[in-house]
């Protein structure tokens, strides 16, 4: 893959993280968060692209949480953690299917 499509890659599901949040901000951002858009953090498994693209994301939805800098710094790196740990176990698998990447985040 060329770096052109890796960054649009990249942008892509960004977007799409961050949309999800924001489209169902209410259950987003509070003390217990639900965040749909989390379920994305599976994606590292197919691509590494994924893992920046989750962070930025991330981040883009977090400006607008009501926890301000807070929500920013730490929801930004468990996300990153999260799809960092996805990609690095991709390769454990059990009847074809990656077992701990969608445990981990």
């Amino acid at each position: 893959m060329n770096k052109t499509k890796k960054l649009v890659f990249t942008a892509l599901i960004a977007a799409a993280y961050a949309v999800v949040t924001l489209v169902i901000a209410p259950f987003s951002f509070g003390a217990v968060q639900l965040r749909i858009s989390e379920a994305l953090t599976i994606l590292p498994v197919f691509t590494p692209c994924a893992i920046w693209g989750l962070s930025l994301g991330c981040l883009i939805a977090n400006i607008f949480s009501p926890f301000g800098i807070i929500d920013m710094v730490f929801g930004t790196l468990a996300t990153l953690i999260a799809a960092f740990l996805s990609y690095k176990v991709r390769n454990i698998k059990f009847k074809g299917f990656p077992i701990l990447a969608p445990v981990l985040p």
